[in-house]
C-alpha cells in the first residue's frame, strides 16, 4: 500500500499516512473550504489500510484550530479507527494540544470519552 502524504497549507493540514510504520499523522490547522472534499480520499485510503492492516496503528492528531465541518470529518475517521479496534486491531490515538489551547483540549476530552480505545491527551509547550 503507497503512503498518503499531503503537505499542509494555511486552511488545510499536513497529512502523513505511512503504512510501513502505523503511524498515521495529521497536523496543522483543518477549515478547508470544502472539509468532505479534502477528506474524501483519507477515508477511502484508511478504509484499505485498516482491511488490510495487522500490525499496530498510531494516529498522531496535532490539529491547532478546525471548523465545525473538519471536527465532523475527523470524527469519522476516529469512529473508522474505533470500529477497526471494536473488530480486534491494536489502535492508539495520541492527541497533541498547546498548553495554552484550552478548546483543542477539551476538543481531545470530548473525543475519549466516546471510545473505548487507547486515547492519550499530549500536552506541548507552545515552542513545540
Amino acid at each position: 500500500m503507497e503512503r498518503l502524504y499531503r503537505a499542509g497549507t494555511k486552511s488545510s493540514p499536513e497529512v502523513d499516512f505511512n503504512p510501513g510504520t502505523g503511524i498515521l499523522k495529521v497536523s496543522g490547522q483543518s477549515y478547508p473550504e470544502n472539509a468532505s472534499g479534502f477528506y474524501q480520499d483519507i477515508f477511502i485510503w484508511l478504509k484499505d489500510y485498516l482491511a488490510a492492516n495487522r500490525g499496530r496503528v498510531v494516529m498522531e492528531l496535532n490539529i491547532s484550530y478546525m471548523n465545525t465541518s473538519s471536527t465532523k470529518c475527523l470524527m469519522d475517521i476516529i469512529y473508522m479507527l474505533e470500529d477497526a479496534f471494536a473488530e480486534g486491531s491494536d489502535i492508539c490515538i495520541n492527541w497533541y494540544y498547546s498548553a495554552k489551547n484550552r478548546s483543542m483540549l477539551e476538543c481531545g476530552e470530548e473525543f475519549r470519552e466516546e471510545l473505548s480505545m487507547e486515547f492519550n491527551l499530549i500536552p506541548q509547550n507552545s515552542g513545540q
